[in-house]
Protein backbone atom coordinates (compact mmCIF):
# COMPACT_ATOMS: atom_id res chain seq x y z
CA UNK A 1 0.00 0.00 0.00
CA UNK A 2 0.89 3.58 -0.88
CA UNK A 3 -0.07 7.22 0.05
CA UNK A 4 -0.32 9.51 -2.66
CA UNK A 5 -0.32 13.23 -2.85
CA UNK A 6 -1.71 16.29 -5.27
CA UNK A 7 0.39 18.88 -4.22
CA UNK A 8 0.67 22.83 -5.45
CA UNK A 9 4.59 23.39 -6.70
CA UNK A 10 5.48 26.96 -6.20
CA UNK A 11 8.69 27.36 -8.72
CA UNK A 12 8.87 31.31 -8.65
CA UNK A 13 11.36 30.85 -5.07
CA UNK A 14 14.07 29.25 -4.18
CA UNK A 15 13.81 26.78 -3.01
CA UNK A 16 10.73 25.24 -4.57
CA UNK A 17 7.64 24.71 -2.57
CA UNK A 18 5.72 21.27 -2.53
CA UNK A 19 2.42 22.09 -0.68
CA UNK A 20 0.25 19.16 -0.32
CA UNK A 21 -3.29 19.62 -1.39
CA UNK A 22 -4.76 16.00 -0.78
CA UNK A 23 -3.18 12.75 0.13
CA UNK A 24 -5.10 9.13 -0.78
CA UNK A 25 -3.82 6.86 1.29
CA UNK A 26 -3.96 3.07 1.34
CA UNK A 27 -3.67 2.81 -2.11
CA UNK A 28 -2.57 -0.43 -3.98
CA UNK A 29 0.91 -1.08 -5.15
CA UNK A 30 -0.68 -1.87 -8.40
CA UNK A 31 -2.72 1.13 -9.04
CA UNK A 32 -2.37 4.74 -9.99
CA UNK A 33 -4.01 7.89 -8.75
CA UNK A 34 -4.73 9.68 -11.90
CA UNK A 35 -6.27 13.22 -13.21
CA UNK A 36 -8.93 11.46 -14.93
CA UNK A 37 -10.02 9.34 -11.32
CA UNK A 38 -9.52 12.32 -9.19
CA UNK A 39 -11.34 14.64 -12.12
CA UNK A 40 -14.44 11.69 -12.12
CA UNK A 41 -14.33 11.99 -7.93
CA UNK A 42 -14.92 15.94 -8.13
CA UNK A 43 -11.22 17.00 -7.08
CA UNK A 44 -10.00 19.49 -9.56
CA UNK A 45 -7.24 21.53 -8.61
CA UNK A 46 -5.65 24.63 -10.19
CA UNK A 47 -4.71 28.27 -9.84
CA UNK A 48 -5.59 31.92 -11.80
CA UNK A 49 -8.79 29.92 -13.08
CA UNK A 50 -6.75 26.94 -15.23
CA UNK A 51 -7.33 23.09 -14.60
CA UNK A 52 -4.06 21.56 -12.87
CA UNK A 53 -1.94 24.96 -13.55
CA UNK A 54 1.11 23.95 -11.03
CA UNK A 55 -0.25 21.11 -9.48
CA UNK A 56 0.79 17.35 -9.90
CA UNK A 57 0.51 14.00 -8.21
CA UNK A 58 3.28 11.70 -7.00
CA UNK A 59 3.32 8.64 -4.84
CA UNK A 60 5.50 9.34 -1.59
CA UNK A 61 8.63 7.67 -1.58
CA UNK A 62 12.03 7.92 -0.22
CA UNK A 63 12.96 10.38 -3.41
CA UNK A 64 9.49 13.11 -2.86
CA UNK A 65 10.71 16.41 -1.87
CA UNK A 66 11.24 16.49 1.59
CA UNK A 67 8.90 19.30 2.56
CA UNK A 68 6.20 17.59 0.59
CA UNK A 69 7.10 14.71 3.31
CA UNK A 70 6.46 17.06 5.80
CA UNK A 71 3.64 19.12 4.73
CA UNK A 72 1.96 15.71 4.25
CA UNK A 73 2.06 14.98 8.07
CA UNK A 74 0.12 18.06 8.57
CA UNK A 75 -3.58 16.64 10.26
CA UNK A 76 -4.84 19.75 8.41
CA UNK A 77 -4.00 18.55 4.71
CA UNK A 78 -7.22 16.77 3.22
CA UNK A 79 -7.16 12.86 3.38
CA UNK A 80 -9.13 10.14 1.59
CA UNK A 81 -8.44 6.12 1.17
CA UNK A 82 -8.09 5.00 -1.96
CA UNK A 83 -11.31 3.12 -1.66
CA UNK A 84 -13.58 5.82 -0.99
CA UNK A 85 -11.87 7.88 -4.16
CA UNK A 86 -12.45 4.93 -6.64
CA UNK A 87 -16.14 4.26 -5.06
CA UNK A 88 -16.94 8.68 -5.04
CA UNK A 89 -15.07 8.26 -9.09
CA UNK A 90 -17.79 5.59 -9.80
CA UNK A 91 -20.72 6.87 -8.45
CA UNK A 92 -24.07 7.39 -9.95
CA UNK A 93 -24.23 11.26 -10.85
CA UNK A 94 -28.07 12.08 -9.19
Amino acid sequence: MATWAVYHLIHVRVPHQHIPKLLIAQVPDDEEVTRDLLERAGFIFGEFGIPWANHYIEKLGPDSPSDLVGGARDPGVPRIAWADLVARASAPVE
